[in-house]
C-alpha cells in the first residue's frame, strides 16, 4: 500500500492558496464571481411563472443561468402495455421534476438522455401529465471555453436539440449493449 503524500512546507501551501484567491491572479477564471452568483429559482417559484412556448432548436442561456421548461405531454392510447420514455437532449445539465420532486438528471454529455415515464403503461394509467425540466447552463464539468480548465464563455448560449416521447424497446437496447461490449 502506498504511503500518503507528504505535505509541502506550510508556507508554500499558504502562498499557493493566497495566489488562488487573490484578485490579481486567475482573473480570467472569475473565481470570486462564480461563488457570488445569485441563487437559482426554487421549484415552487419556477412553476408559478409564466412559460413561453419552446421547441427543438431554440436557444436559451447564457452561461450560468438556470432555465425551466414545462413539458405537457399526452401518451398515445396505442402505447398501452409499452415502456414509454421522455427523450430530452439539451446543452447543459438537466433535472426532471415530477409531482414536485426531482426524479432524474439528464445530460447529453453523459449520455443520459431519457427518463422512464412508465415501464408498462396500463389501460387505466393517466396518459397526460406535466413535467418540469430544470436546465443549468453549464457543461458537465464546468463552462470552460473550448476546454474544462479554460475561462468560461459568459456569452455562450445553449440549445434544446431533442424533446419527444418514445416507446422504449428494452430487448433491442440490451442487444445493442451486448454488441457494444463485444467491440
Amino acid at each position: 500500500m502506498a504511503a500518503a503524500p507528504a505535505l509541502k512546507h506550510w508556507r508554500t501551501t499558504l502562498e499557493r492558496v493566497e495566489k488562488f484567491v487573490s484578485p490579481l491572479y486567475f482573473t480570467d477564471c472569475n473565481l470570486r464571481g462564480s461563488f457570488l452568483t445569485p441563487e437559482r429559482l426554487p421549484y415552487q417559484e419556477a412553476v408559478q411563472r409564466d412559460f413561453r412556448p419552446a421547441q427543438v432548436g431554440d436557444s436559451f442561456g447564457p452561461t450560468w443561468w438556470t432555465c425551466w421548461f414545462r413539458v405537457e405531454l399526452t401518451i398515445p392510447e396505442a402505447w398501452v402495455g409499452q415502456e414509454v420514455h421522455l427523450c430530452w437532449e439539451s446543452d447543459g445539465e438537466g433535472l426532471v421534476w415530477r409531482d414536485g420532486e426531482p426524479v432524474q438528471g439528464l445530460t447529453k454529455e453523459g449520455e443520459k438522455t431519457s427518463y422512464v415515464l412508465t415501464d408498462r403503461l396500463g389501460e387505466r394509467d393517466p396518459r397526460s401529465l406535466t413535467l418540469y425540466v430544470e436546465v443549468a447552463c453549464n457543461g458537465l464539468l464546468g463552462a470552460g471555453k473550448g476546454s474544462m480548465i479554460a475561462a468560461p464563455d459568459p456569452e455562450k448560449m445553449f440549445q434544446l436539440s431533442r424533446a419527444e416521447l418514445a416507446v422504449f424497446h428494452r430487448d433491442v437496447h440490451m442487444l445493442l449493449v451486448d454488441l457494444e461490449l463485444l467491440l
